[in-house]
């Protein structure tokens, strides 16, 4: 039998949960990681400001476009809005907005409880204000705290159930779905969600192999969600052929039950396959320096680095070596996809002239990928009891997870370090990313006693 397989074969055989997981457990992981997302206060709307919009004209009037929000809409000056076949669409996608659709129903029924008109009404009268923002972070915070279920099924397919946990935590709380992805109604909650789903299933058909044909659907959501993830599609789809051919075909046909809406929804609204937002890379191009800049900025930068603002990700960096000396990477495991997927994304990124991203926190462009950084923490985890019992690296390791979990609480509980994007301007339009100012860290924004707002720390300190 071929040596590839044998290893595979060895490697399913070893996926083997020390103990099974339970709805319990993965309820409640999901009402506490819920509890502390709708908790924290701090709400960032900007790219999705229009979101709930476009989720009442669906309800109300089976359409998409904003018409009648108009008399609400700055049309010559919003970057959100975008005219098509005479009528005014939202820029970005729009999948969130139906995947927001259930939220919005549910949560006008409770308005016209408690108030005499309903929701509806309130939307037609009243600009995007610090009501529908908090109502953006409730349902963000849903769909991001939805996201550590398949989490942690997944890592309880490797792991004992305590160890599954604590990574589901680290997922959850040491990340930008704490800072980022529950704070507004971004594409990225709903992205992550949607990947994770998918990742759990490649996992689960090294043992149950029927499980992989319903991959293609939650992969194609999360293209719908956000057209970064296409090489997340392109790797899953090869993985799927691959590994996997007799279900290839139905794999495909769940991909197609999104995919051909999808176009057919395009070619109404725009005539063409894709929507205008799916060419921002082209519209956007960088430069051969720009690009290097943003290789090493999209990692380590103080403002947008990953490992600045998640620095327990270094482990994940270790669980490759590790899979690498266990010769994990070859066509038959998917661990080769995986980090197909990571680098791949970070190429993409890194291509975007604004890859900081714009008004934001941290490495806003990193957060698809979260889930995938997290797989890669696994092996640690298995090596838990030799790593750790060495107290430099349990200490280290402990030290890291701290580190980002402060980060991501400050980032998500305070509004100064969103502030930070407004200050110092250094920008004609406005935008201010300092991308390597070590001198003035994000996330220290409000430390300052003299100028909470505007105090440059750890610059203030040293005043």
């Amino acid at each position: 039998m071929d040596s590839r397989l044998d290893l595979q074969t060895e490697r399913t055989k070893a996926i083997v949960p020390a103990e099974p997981s339970t709805p319990s457990i993965t309820a409640i992981l999901f009402l506490f990681i819920l509890g502390i997302y709708w908790l924290s206060p701090v709400v960032t709307v900007t790219d999705s400001l229009w979101s709930l919009y476009v989720s009442a004209s669906i309800l109300q009037e089976g359409n998409t476009d904003l018409d009648e929000y108009e008399h609400l809409i700055d049309v010559e000056d919003d970057i959100r809005i975008v005219p098509a076949k005479g009528h005014l669409y939202y820029y970005y996608p729009i999948a969130v907005s139906f995947l927001a659709t259930p939220f919005v129903w549910t949560a006008n029924q409770f308005y016209s409880l408690r108030n005499s008109t309903d929701l509806y009404t309130y939307l037609a009268e009243h600009k995007p204000d610090d009501f529908t923002g908090r109502l953006e972070k409730f349902i963000a915070s849903i769909l991001s705290a939805l996201g550590i279920i398949p989490i942690y099924l997944l890592a309880s397919h490797y792991l004992s159930r305590k160890h599954a946990v604590v990574l589901a935590l680290i997922f959850a709380l040491s990340t930008s779905m704490w800072s980022t992805a529950s704070r507004a109604l971004w594409q990225h909650g709903p992205s992550v969600l949607f990947l994770s789903c998918a990742l759990y299933l490649m996992v689960l058909a090294q043992k149950k192999e029927g499980a992989i044909q319903y991959a293609g659907f939650f992969i194609a959501i999360s293209y719908v969600i956000r057209p970064n993830n296409s090489l997340a599609v392109i790797f899953t789809s090869l993985y799927v052929l691959i590994n996997h051919k007799k279900y290839f075909i139905r794999y495909l046909i769940g991909a197609g039950l999104v995919a051909v809406p999808f176009i057919i929804f395009n070619w109404t609204l725009y005539g063409a396959l894709l929507p205008p937002y799916s060419f921002q890379l082209f519209e956007k191009p960088t430069t051969a320096q720009r690009f290097l800049e943003a290789l090493a900025g999209t990692m380590i930068s103080p403002a947008r680095g990953l490992f600045v603002f998640t620095p327990i990700f270094i482990f994940s960096i270790y669980g490759i070596i590790l899979s690498a000396k266990n010769g994990a990477f070859t066509f038959r495991v998917t661990e080769s996809y995986i980090l197909a997927i990571i680098i791949g994304h970070w190429l993409i990124i890194s291509l975007f002239a604004d890859w900081d991203g714009g008004w934001s926190i941290g490495p806003r462009y990193f957060t698809d990928i979260i889930p995938y950084m997290i797989f890669f923490m696994i092996p640690v985890f298995q090596r838990s009891g030799e790593i750790f019992s060495r107290n430099g690296w349990k200490i280290t390791f402990t030290t890291l997870v701290v580190i980002s979990t402060l980060i991501h609480f400050r980032c998500s509980t305070s509004i100064y370090p969103f502030l930070w994007n407004g200050y110092p301007i250094t920008y004609p339009d406005g935008a201010t990313y300092r991308d390597w100012d070590w001198t003035d860290l994000q996330f220290l924004r409000g430390f300052c006693a003299s100028d909470l707002e505007k105090g440059q720390a750890p610059a203030c300190w040293l005043e």
